[in-house]
């Protein structure tokens, strides 16, 4: 629904009330615009080739190959030195590091009785990164060392039960992921799941690399299956919620994407993803605090400041929404809604100017 009442704009910085109108007919443009955009635009999910924001997925190993123990303690330090950020595995010595910021990091392990380990990870190019940590013994003789495989990457113990030759596949196909082969990808993860289909790390790689090749059926196949395998993955229901955007079904999208965040409520993207599904279901009020959410997360990703500024327009609040939009242009220039937004931007600027 189009707003069409007069608005009064408030100038912020000074004491003084700026008082001017909005037309209805400028009013509707920008609203139609960022409509479209926000129901037809292609999962940020796939355009950027992260899941939910910065991350760096840990895999602790004993060093005869089986998952590490619970209670480890992990550091994340920026490669020009001091911490930030840590984690404590999990159980399956899993954990995982959300930086703030793209750059080069230092996953450091430090445990009593074992030997200090370092990985440097880059998230620069993309914005996941998987790691694996081996626990080995200070003294090298008092237990056997048997090295995990190089770039084995954030494997589960259900894939350690993998057949050696889906095993295989399945390393190559996230290592291609991590390249940004989806085609590749593709076809080495099929490869595993046709002699293993009982592992929901493959299906959820799978699926992932459909939504990035923009392949909608066969992304939501996979990840439904994911969810069969494991109820519990956050990540197969907050991927699914972003398939069924784009396919418009925003009333399963909305139910995927809730389960998602209450399973991972700090995963900022599915926060995106969800605001987009209200705002498609014209539940402005609802899609505000994900939208923000998003954007205090995700502050230097450029389509969630579009959103963002489109409910301050709803809030009749033009001055909000000009600086979400100015943000957009300063973060993404030549964008595929820059054009779209430096007009907008001109239009609200007009009005505002207007004495």
């Amino acid at each position: 629904m189009f707003m069409r009442s007069r608005s009064d704009l408030h100038a912020e910085g000074n004491n003084s009330r700026l008082t001017s109108r909005l037309s209805t007919a400028m009013f509707s443009s920008i609203i139609l615009a960022f409509l479209v955009f926000c129901t037809s635009s292609t999962s940020v999910l796939a355009q950027s080739g992260a899941r939910f924001g910065l991350e760096i997925d840990v895999q602790l190993r004993m060093a005869n190959g089986h998952p590490g123990p619970r209670g480890v303690h992990i550091t994340m330090e920026s490669a020009e030195g001091g911490t930030e950020g840590d984690c404590q595995t999990s159980e399956g010595g899993k954990c995982e590091l959300r930086p703030t910021s793209a750059g080069v990091y230092i996953v450091r392990l430090r445990e009593p009785g074992y030997k200090e380990m370092s990985v440097r990870v880059e998230l620069t190019a993309i914005t996941r990164q998987f790691v694996t940590l081996e626990l080995q013994p200070s003294d090298p003789g008092s237990q056997p060392r048997t090295t995990a495989p190089a770039n084995s990457g954030n494997v589960s113990a259900a894939e350690l039960n993998m057949p050696p030759k889906a095993l295989a596949e399945f390393q190559k196909g996230q290592k291609a992921m991590e390249q940004k082969k989806m085609d590749e990808a593709i076809s080495h993860l099929r490869k595993s799941v046709s002699q293993y289909d009982a592992s929901p790390q493959s299906l959820l790689l799978l699926g992932s690399a459909y939504l990035e090749k923009q392949d909608w059926k066969q992304a939501q196949a996979s990840l439904e299956k994911v969810i069969q395998l494991d109820p519990n993955l956050s990540d197969a229901y907050l991927e699914l919620g972003a398939v069924y955007n784009q396919t418009k079904d925003y009333p399963k999208a909305e139910t995927a994407l809730t389960k998602g965040l209450q399973l991972s409520p700090d995963a900022a993207g599915g926060h995106y993803e969800l605001a987009k599904t209200y705002w498609a279901m014209n539940r402005w009020q609802d899609a505000a605090p994900h939208a923000s959410q998003a954007v205090a997360n995700l502050p230097n990703l450029a389509p969630p400041h579009v959103l963002l500024g489109n409910i301050f327009l709803r809030r009749n609040d033009p001055q909000r929404a000009l600086h979400e939009y100015q943000e957009y242009l300063r973060l993404d220039p030549n964008g595929s809604m820059a054009a779209g937004t430096r007009e907008m931007v001109a239009k609200i600027e007009k009005s505002l100017n207007k004495k």
